[in-house]
C-alpha cells in the first residue's frame, strides 16, 4: 500500500497506542482494575478523529475533481478494510465453535458480518458483533466512508460543521439518556453510535480543511499530545469525558501534525499503524479462547488470572504480526485479483 502524499508518521504511532489502549481497557479485569485505562473506550474517538483527516488528506481532492471516482474508492477502501477484517471475522467464526455457541446465531452473525453489518435478525445476547465485537466501530468506519464519499465531501465546510456540531448535541445527549458513552456497541445504541462517528470523524475532515488557518501550538505540542494519550487515564467523570474527546482529542490531533519524524522514528510508528487495526480486532476472540481453555482448570477464576491476562496479550501481539504481515497482504493480493475482474 503505498503512502499518500503529506504523510504524518506521528498518526500512526497514535494509532498503535490507541490499540494498545483498547486490548488493555477489555483485559484490565485480568489484573484487578488497577490498570491506568478506565477510559480506553474513548480510543475509538481518537479513531474516528484520526480516520475523518487521513480519508480528507488522501482523498476528498481527488473526489471532488473527479481523479477517484465513488467506484474506485469504493474498492480501495474495501482492500484496506476488509482483508484483516475477514480473516478476524474468521478466527472469531473459529473461536464461537470451540465455544460451543448456538449454531443458527452463529450463522446468522457470520452471514452479517461477511457484509460488515451487525447481526439485527435474531438479537443474540452476544450482541451486534458476536464473532468479533470490536468491529462494531468497522461498520460505521466502512459505511460512513462510503457516505462521506458518494455525498458529505461535497458539503460546504460550514454545513460540515454545523453537522459536526449537532452530532456532538446528539452524541452527549445518548450518553446522559442511555447511561454509557459506548455508543455503538450494543443493539439499544446503534442508532446514536452514527452520532458519535460523524463527530470524530466529520471532525477529523474539518481539521484538515482548516489545516491552513490553525495555530501552531508550538512548545504547547508536546503537552498536548501527552494530554491525548492519556486519556484512559481520565477519571470517570462525563464532563472530562466530554472535555477529553470535544477538546484535548482534536487539539492532540493538530499538534501531531505539526510533529514530524523520520528515520527509524518514522519507521517504528509506521509499523505500529500497520498492526493496529489487527490488533484491535484479534485480541478479544484471543481473549474468549485462551479464559475457555482455562476454565477446565480454573472455572470462574480465569477472568481474573494476571497470568491469562499476561498470555492474552503476548498470543494477541503474535497473531497480530501473523496477520499483518502474512496473512494479510496475502488477502489482499486475492481480494485485489477478484475485485478487478470484469
Amino acid at each position: 500500500m503505498t503512502r499518500p502524499p503529506g504523510h504524518y508518521p506521528m498518526l500512526d504511532g497514535m494509532r498503535g497506542y490507541a490499540a494498545l489502549i483498547v486490548m488493555l481497557y477489555h483485559l484490565q479485569h485480568f489484573f484487578g482494575d488497577r490498570l491506568p485505562v478506565g477510559n480506553g473506550f474513548l480510543a475509538v474517538d481518537l479513531f474516528f478523529m484520526m480516520s475523518g483527516f487521513v480519508i480528507a488528506l488522501s482523498y476528498e481532492t481527488r473526489l471532488r475533481e473527479g481523479e477517484i471516482r465513488f467506484r474506485g474508492f469504493l474498492r480501495r477502501r474495501f482492500l484496506r478494510l476488509y482483508p484483516a477484517y475477514l480473516a478476524a471475522t474468521l478466527f472469531g467464526l473459529v473461536v464461537a465453535l470451540i465455544l460451543a455457541r448456538q449454531g443458527v446465531e452463529v450463522a446468522a452473525a457470520f452471514a452479517s458480518a461477511l457484509l460488515m453489518l451487525p447481526e439485527l435478525i435474531l438479537r443474540g445476547a452476544d450482541g451486534p458483533f458476536p464473532l468479533v465485537p470490536p468491529a462494531w466501530s468497522l461498520f460505521y468506519e466502512f459505511w460512513g466512508n462510503l457516505f462521506y464519499a458518494a455525498l458529505a465531501m461535497r458539503w460546504r465546510t460550514r454545513t460540515l460543521a454545523v453537522t459536526v456540531a449537532g452530532a456532538l448535541a446528539v452524541y452527549v445527549a445518548a450518553t446522559q439518556i442511555g447511561g454509557t458513552f459506548e455508543l455503538g456497541v450494543g443493539y439499544a445504541n446503534l442508532l446514536p453510535g452514527i452520532a458519535r462517528f460523524w463527530f470524530g470523524f466529520g471532525l477529523g475532515v474539518l481539521i484538515w480543511r482548516c489545516r491552513a488557518r490553525l495555530p501552531d501550538p508550538g512548545r504547547a505540542a508536546v503537552p498536548l499530545l501527552l494530554a491525548t494519550l492519556a486519556f484512559g487515564a481520565v477519571p470517570k467523570v462525563d464532563a472530562l469525558r466530554f472535555l477529553w474527546v470535544a477538546v484535548v482529542m482534536p487539539m492532540g490531533l493538530i499538534a501531531a501534525l505539526r510533529m514530524p519524524l523520520t528515520g527509524r522514528a518514522a519507521a517504528v510508528t509506521a509499523h505500529l499503524g500497520r498492526m493496529s487495526y489487527p490488533l484491535y480486532l484479534l485480541h478479544w476472540p484471543v481473549m474468549e479462547l485462551v479464559v475457555h481453555l482455562a476454565e477446565g482448570s480454573e472455572g470462574a477464576r480465569a477472568w481474573t488470572d494476571p497470568v491469562l491476562g499476561l498470555t492474552i496479550v503476548a498470543v494477541s501481539c503474535a497473531l497480530t504480526v501473523i496477520l499483518t504481515y502474512g496473512v494479510e497482504p496475502w488477502l489482499r493480493r486475492a481480494l485485489d485479483r477478484i475485485t478487478s475482474c470484469r
